[in-house]
């Protein structure tokens, strides 16, 4: 008797849950189902799962008498065999604490809950250039989510190479002259690139112009244009020259 008394008191003391709870990270549109974490005693007379310590989901009695609040009625879904809560369709807002607790305020579960977005394709944008013997060097800037990556990079490296936020990671790489950066984070994954070479001006000068909205091929034309209106002129002086001389 004694012996039994003495471990569930230990086991009641016990019964605790670290006060940033079990993480867990989900992506948008996701469901995720959150289970008792200590087993519930037999004959157990109510659970609780609340949201953020102070608002209650549902409240199950013994009696199979299940009450969910109305704001939770098409979002959850509660187990009455294993006291688990199915949360549906996950929203940025659902990101939160919850919690399961027995009479008594006998924390059985509790979790810390972060939904995520699908993350962003990140803008790559070219800041300045040079060349040093035959490497091109570059300074990009990366901006995805909340945040902005200013990178140097030459042929094979950058720095510096990422960095991260509370919901996505910023990161730049290079390989085979193109530099890409990367926006991602634990569900999804996007990115942009830059390619750069051994011809770092012609490349760049090319991708301003392009940008600008001259190509090549337009510039060319022009110069020919130029130098025809330029000959051309040339013909037209030695002519009027030669008529003023026999007048």
């Amino acid at each position: 008797m004694f012996p039994r008394l003495i471990c569930l008191i230990l086991t009641l003391a016990s019964a605790t849950v670290s006060s940033t709870g079990q993480s867990v990270v989900k992506l948008e549109g996701d469901s995720v189902t959150l289970d008792l974490q200590r087993p519930a005693e037999t004959g157990i007379k109510r659970i609780i799962w609340s949201f953020n310590l102070n608002t209650d989901i549902v409240t199950y009695y013994s009696n199979y008498k299940l009450k969910t609040e109305d704001e939770f009625k098409d979002k959850v879904y509660f187990n009455s065999r294993t006291f688990s809560l199915l949360v549906k369709n996950l929203r940025k807002s659902d990101s939160g604490i919850y919690r399961a607790e027995g009479p008594g305020g006998w924390v059985l579960a509790e979790y810390r809950l972060r939904v995520l977005e699908p993350v962003e394709a990140p803008v790559l944008t070219l800041v300045t250039y040079w060349s040093t013997g035959d490497s091109c060097h570059v300074t990009v800037n990366c901006t995805g989510g909340d945040r902005s990556l200013m990178s140097s990079c030459d042929n094979t490296s950058c720095s510096p190479e990422g960095g991260a936020s509370t919901d996505s990671t910023l990161s730049m790489s290079v390989r085979d002259d193109i530099i890409s950066c990367n926006h991602s984070n634990p569900f999804s994954w996007k990115s942009q690139t830059i390619e750069i070479n051994r011809q770092c001006f012609s490349d760049i000068g090319d991708a301003v112009g392009s940008s600008a909205g001259f190509s090549p091929s337009l510039l060319k034309a022009a110069l020919i244009s130029v130098l025809l209106l330029i000959m051309a002129s040339a013909v037209i002086a030695v002519h009027i020259r030669e008529k003023q001389i026999i007048s």
